[in-house]
């Protein structure tokens, strides 16, 4: 029984494996497809969905997208690709010919005017659940983070810009610096962003607010000079944040 068992677990993981490196396959040969998305069509959709313990975002949009919230879409793409056993995927619907697609439009009730259409697939979602917020990459995000999807954030993350603006009207409180770290090591740990803000803090504590002003000024000296590209994301980052702890008009 013990063996039988292990050889069904077995297939079933080898089946899975397939699924993947089928989507995945599909997706890699399809130049209109966003770096970072799978190319679903109503062959693979379904397969795709039958992958256990995975979680699926899934823009149903017509063929070739264009224009600002083709644009937004990709810069959520790029955020997705560092979250574990998430993915999101693209259905491309043709208005014309052979109309490719059409089925899986009419079946998830999505009119033409309506794209681009964002449906959530998960265990709590297993029918899909509809995004209904604007076509803006950290709106989406924020969505996807209510539902239990770890998203990193677009500029700042908001929780952690509460805790920002408590740390500094508390006095450097140690109980909200607990809480950045607890942010920062759990919820968004796999947003670069988040131990900014636990660093700055800790900084701030030991150097005084005059590291805020101090700090903004070293980093624009950097941007100044001679960066890689990652650098100038990095520094930029971290003026947002440092933002963040300067706007003390919002405290």
């Amino acid at each position: 029984v013990c063996c039988g068992r292990q050889k069904w677990q077995g297939k079933m993981a080898c089946t899975n494996i397939l699924i993947l490196a089928t989507c995945f396959g599909f997706f890699r040969h399809a130049a209109s497809t966003a770096q970072g998305a799978l190319k679903l069509d109503n062959y693979t959709f379904d397969k795709m969905l039958s992958v256990p313990e995975h979680t699926l975002l899934v823009k149903f949009d017509q063929s070739y997208a264009y224009g600002e919230k083709e644009d937004e879409f990709k810069v959520l793409c790029k955020l997705a690709y560092s979250v574990p056993k998430f993915f999101i995927g693209e259905v491309p619907v043709q208005e014309y010919g052979d109309k490719e697609n059409d089925d899986l439009k009419e079946r998830f009730g999505i009119k033409k005017d309506d794209f681009p259409v964002y449906h959530l697939f998960n265990q709590a979602n297993p029918t899909g659940l509809r995004y209904t917020g604007a076509t803006k990459a950290d709106d989406i995000g924020a969505w996807l983070r209510r539902n239990k999807v770890r998203m990193p954030t677009v500029g700042t993350i908001e929780e952690m810009d509460v805790l920002a603006r408590k740390f500094l009207k508390d006095g450097f409180s140690d109980e909200i610096l607990t809480a950045a770290k607890t942010l920062a090591e759990g919820q968004y740990s796999n947003d670069k962003k988040a131990p900014m803000y636990v660093k700055i803090m800790q900084r701030i504590k030991e150097k005084g607010e005059g590291y805020i002003a101090s700090e903004t000024e070293r980093v624009n000296k950097i941007l100044n000079g001679k960066v890689t590209p990652e650098k100038v994301t990095e520094m930029n980052d971290k003026l947002k944040i440092l933002g963040v702890f300067a706007a003390k008009d919002e405290l």
